[in-house]
C-alpha cells in the first residue's frame, strides 16, 4: 500500500508537514494509523525522519477512505497540482518555428570557422580584442580567438536562457498537469533547450484547455 501511495504521501508532507519535495517524496511510508493520528516517515535510509498528523476531529472507522481523499485533493490544489494528466507532446506552429530558427542560429555561430565569425562580427571582434588583452587572454589580436569568443558567447546566451526557461517556466508545469512519461518529458526538455518559449507556452495551453473541459463535464 505505501508503495503505491507514495505520491499522495509526499503531497501530505510537502503541503501539511512543508517538507521539501527533495525529501518527501524520498520512500514515505506510513508507520502508524490511528483514530487520533497517522506517521509518515520518509527520507533516505541513513537518516529516516517522521511526521505525525492529528486528525482533527479524529478518524473514525468507515470515513478514513473520503477523508484521506479529501486531504489529498486539498494538498493537490495547495500544491497548485492540475486534475488534469498530460501523456502526449503537444507543440504549436510557433513551437516548432521557434526550434528551427534557433537552433539555426546556435548553428550560425558554431558551425563556421572561427575567422568568419570575427569577420562578420568585426566590430565586436575590434572591441572583444581589447577586453581579451586586459583579461589576460593569450593572442587576443587573433581572429581564430575572436571568433570563437563571439560564437560561444551569442550561441551561450541563447542556449543559457532557454536552460532558465527549463528550470523556471517548464518544470513546474510537467508538475502542474502530472507529465508522467520519461520520454514526454525528456522530448518537452529537449525542445524547450532548443526552441525556448512557444514549447513550453504550447504545454500550458494545453493543460489550460484540458481544464476548461473538464469543467464543462462536472
Amino acid at each position: 500500500m505505501n508503495k503505491e501511495h507514495e505520491e499522495s504521501l509526499g503531497h501530505y508532507l510537502e503541503y501539511f508537514a512543508a517538507v521539501s519535495p527533495s525529501l518527501a517524496y524520498s520512500s514515505p511510508q506510513i508507520t502508524s494509523f490511528t483514530t487520533p493520528s497517522m506517521s509518515i516517515s520518509y527520507g533516505p535510509a541513513h537518516a529516516r525522519r517522521e511526521w505525525k498528523y492529528n486528525f482533527k476531529p479524529p478518524m473514525y472507522a468507515g470515513e478514513a477512505r473520503k477523508r484521506l481523499e479529501g486531504m489529498h485533493q486539498e494538498a493537490r490544489k495547495g500544491l497548485g497540482i492540475s486534475p488534469v494528466v498530460i501523456d502526449r507532446v503537444v507543440v504549436t506552429a510557433g513551437g516548432i518555428l521557434s526550434t528551427l530558427v534557433c537552433t539555426a542560429v546556435v548553428l550560425l555561430f558554431l558551425v563556421p570557422a572561427p575567422e568568419t565569425i570575427a569577420s562578420a562580427f568585426s566590430f565586436q571582434a575590434q572591441y572583444l580584442s581589447h577586453l581579451l588583452r586586459f583579461l589576460g587572454v593569450p593572442k587576443p589580436f587573433d581572429p581564430r580567438t575572436t571568433g570563437r569568443v563571439i560564437a560561444f558567447l551569442w550561441s551561450g546566451i541563447l542556449v543559457g536562457a532557454h536552460l532558465a526557461e527549463v528550470r523556471f517556466c517548464l518544470k513546474p508545469l510537467l508538475r502542474t498537469y502530472n507529465v508522467k512519461k520519461r520520454s514526454v518529458r525528456m522530448v518537452y526538455t529537449i525542445l524547450t533547450v532548443l526552441g525556448g518559449f512557444p514549447v513550453w507556452q504550447a504545454l500550458r495551453d494545453e493543460g489550460l484547455h484540458e481544464e476548461e473541459k473538464l469543467t464543462k463535464t462536472h
